[in-house]
């Protein structure tokens, strides 16, 4: 008599659709906290990158021995900021209007602006009329302020959600 010696090496079908099964549970658990996240990331991108447009701004200014005005504007759902180098407000809406830089908030998608602002930082001292800009999302919101003295800011309004690395308004 013969004995049949076969080796089986593979995955049975019940323990591929177990791991299937585990690999669901776990993914639905892990997408929505990955989604706040990206939300929250996007929201850091954008405030971040207008605190630094506004620090390029006053020391752009100190650097050129010329004013710099600074336009924050809201068109609907869509909003930009631009700098120029005039002594009029550029409309950083208009293509080529802001000589020195504009940003459109389509980069940073599902960020709102909360209002129109403008600025000038002045060559001097790089002192600034004092603004604040509010950017949020459907779960966050930060603040960017500028104070008089030309101190860029940001910080987490009151009855927001917590970011780390920001602190209360």
């Amino acid at each position: 008599m013969a004995m049949n010696n076969k080796q089986f090496s593979g995955f049975s079908l019940t323990e591929l659709l177990v791991v299937i099964a585990l690999i669901g549970i776990i993914s639905s658990i892990a997408i929505p906290s990955f989604q706040g996240m990206i939300e929250k990331n996007r929201l850091k991108a954008a405030i971040e990158s207008l605190a630094a447009d506004l620090m390029f701004a006053r020391t752009e200014a100190i650097k050129r021995s010329t004013n710099l005005d600074v336009s924050i504007s809201i068109d609907g759902a869509s909003w930009c900021y631009g700098i120029d180098n005039d002594n009029t407000h550029c409309d950083c809406s208009t293509a080529g209007d802001c000589a020195i830089k504009t940003v459109k908030g389509s980069l940073f998608s599902g960020t709102i602006l909360d209002a129109d602002d403008n600025t000038t930082f002045d060559f001097r001292r790089g002192s600034a009329k004092a603004i604040g800009s509010t950017l949020s999302t459907r779960n966050y919101s930060a603040r960017v302020r500028v104070s008089s003295i030309g101190r860029v800011r940001i910080c987490i309004p009151a009855g927001s959600a917590a970011i780390r690395g920001y602190d209360g308004c």
